[in-house]
């Protein structure tokens, strides 16, 4: 049975309500919400109220559904965020915790490699974001180490991007880990949310690792969030410009062989 919570709150996302009356919704405090929407339409609201329905019935179809802060599995770090997610659409199971590998998606197979072989040894859960280059590589060695991996995508479940990737999500879900999103099933990526599942990827890891990466990369978004949460950052040693700026900014350097990387960062307590 879908939560009395979940229409309203699909409704309230497709009306762009803020976030902070989101979250307050997402824990059943409707006051709110009620002000936001005195200013709007009965036509807005009469939409908004369909297509939370159609979206309902899509997340359905694919298995998936929406987490909010008082569930069991919502992911504990989201607490430390300052600006948490009201929701989550998750098809799969989310672990509390694991350890996310990021870098570039035009990473060369070298970085790849490494990135593949740290996931499959690692022994922990593995986080990233579903993109070509070190997400795939990443995904893919945890995939094949039978270690759950998650990812966090930046369009609706029911899209995926990159499109090829869709082979390798339905892989995610099928090893017992889970694809998430903080959208609604139908909506497209944009480079705002791109960046804003970067946070999460950040705040449910316990650690968060760069492969490789230039100083304006992707990446560098969740090496950022990381540093701000207080994250433990290591970093590949390799001669990029944003491997050079995370060494700058204080995330601990990895040597190239997968073995005595594992061991540097396994040496962290609460990793």
């Amino acid at each position: 049975m879908v939560p009395a919570r979940d229409l309203p709150l699909l409704a309230a996302w497709r009306l762009s309500v803020p976030l902070r009356v989101l979250r307050s919704l997402a824990r059943g405090d409707h006051t709110a919400l009620r002000g936001w929407l005195a200013a709007e339409s009965a036509l807005r609201l009469a939409e908004a109220r369909r297509d939370a329905y159609l979206d309902l019935t899509t997340l359905e179809q694919l298995g998936a559904r929406l987490l909010t802060p008082d569930d069991a599995d919502w992911p504990p770090g989201f607490e430390e965020l300052r600006d948490p997610p009201a929701f989550l659409a998750v098809r799969g199971a989310l672990p509390p915790s694991g350890v996310a590998i990021v870098g570039a998606r035009d990473a060369d197979a070298d970085a790849c490699a490494f990135g593949h072989e740290l996931a499959l040894r690692l022994g922990r859960p593995v986080i990233s974001g579903l993109a070509l280059g070190i997400d795939a590589a990443a995904h893919r060695g945890a995939l094949a180490s039978g270690n759950a991996t998650i990812a966090y995508v930046g369009t609706g479940l029911a899209r995926t991007y990159p499109p090829e990737h869709a082979e390798l999500a339905e892989s995610i879900v099928a090893g017992g880990g889970a694809v998430a999103a903080e959208r609604s099933p139908q909506d497209n990526a944009t480079p705002w949310s791109l960046m804003r599942r970067d946070r999460l990827q950040a705040a449910h890891a316990a650690a968060v690792v760069l492969v490789v990466s230039n100083a304006a990369g992707g990446a560098m978004h969740t090496m950022r969030f990381a540093r701000e949460l207080g994250r433990p950052r290591f970093v590949l040693d390799r001669d990029a410009s944003g491997n050079r700026a995370a060494l700058e900014d204080g995330a601990v350097r990895l040597p190239r062989d997968a073995d005595a990387a594992i061991s540097r960062i396994l040496a962290v307590p609460g990793i």
